[in-house]
């Protein structure tokens, strides 16, 4: 962005002018807003951050200024407000923690100490419990094997375990599941998916859904999708955000926001498929103004 449309920004911002804010924020990549943001800053002694927050309002105050703040900024904001105050929202730690890689866990956990001087672990450890606490630390602390070729007799083996842990005894052994579930290669987990269906005629999501229940079979599930189809399970999430009464707008700009640079377009064509719309004509229907408008730009519809 120019000296000129800096000083632009900062007008508009001041005066309220929500339409050269979004004009100019979507007219721009993600890489170029985290530079403004830089420029600002140093241009004007203020975080762009807090003047959005202070001038504008509302859902378009909270993607504008989302729209700011590199991935792990975003990500480690979203989890800190997740525990923040009474009870915790376990939808934004299972959709973070379980989508990210683990090198950018890394640096959320890293982000995290920085920005809130807390341990991202021991803050998730006191906020959580049981079986559910466990996968999540897991996947905080270990990396996934790396193995893109399965070995066919191992996966096989680990079908069986699952087995035999869940659907094959009274009660379900969750442990097993977590052992799997956290270290398993998205190749190995396919594998695993394939064998499992073959022996026991039976989809993996499935007996999840059968054998446990709440937040860790969220989370489970979550694991499952984010190995083997990340962009049908978001596409599944906004429509869970605009369907009924009203609409989660806070997810569904959890979800755009942080996927908007992933996979959009692959979430575009599940949602067609499998809800039968177009998500550009379910935005405009539930959203309207500068918001709808940063919206339809971030899914590439401008």
């Amino acid at each position: 962005m120019s000296e000129e449309e800096l000083t632009k920004l900062e007008s508009a911002i001041k005066s309220k002018d929500e339409n050269t804010i979004t004009d100019l924020t979507i007219s721009h990549t993600t890489k170029e807003l985290l530079s403004l943001r830089q420029s600002y800053i140093s241009k004007f002694g203020r975080d762009l951050i807090d003047d959005i927050e202070n001038y504008t309002k509302g859902d378009l105050c909270t993607i504008l200024s989302s729209l700011y703040k590199d991935p792990v900024e975003f990500d480690t904001d979203l989890l800190y407000k997740a525990m923040k105050g009474i009870g915790t929202n376990d939808d934004i730690l299972i959709e973070v923690i379980s989508f990210r890689n683990f090198s950018r866990l890394q640096k959320i956990k890293q982000k995290f100490q920085e920005k809130y001087g807390k341990d991202l672990i021991s803050e998730i450890k006191s906020e959580t419990s049981g079986d559910y606490r466990t996968t999540l630390v897991s996947l905080l602390e270990k990396e996934r094997n790396n193995n893109h070729n399965p070995d066919i007799n191992n996966c096989i083996k680990i079908a069986e375990e699952l087995y035999g842990a869940g659907e094959g005894k009274f009660g379900t052994n969750e442990s097993i599941f977590v052992k799997y579930f956290t270290t398993l290669s998205r190749e190995e987990m396919v594998t695993v998916g394939k064998e499992y269906h073959k022996k026991y005629n039976k989809n993996i999501v499935k007996v999840v859904e059968s054998e446990t229940d709440g937040d860790l079979q969220k989370l489970f599930k979550a694991i499952l999708f984010g190995l083997v189809s990340p962009s049908e399970y978001f596409a599944r999430q906004i429509n869970f955000a605009v369907q009924g009464v009203g609409t989660s707008d806070e997810h569904l700009i959890r979800i755009i926001v942080s996927r908007r640079d992933e996979d959009i377009k692959m979430i575009k064509k599940y949602y067609k498929k499998l809800f039968g719309k177009n998500l550009v004509d379910v935005i405009k229907e539930e959203t309207s103004g500068n918001y709808q408008k940063v919206l339809l730009a971030l899914i590439g519809e401008k």
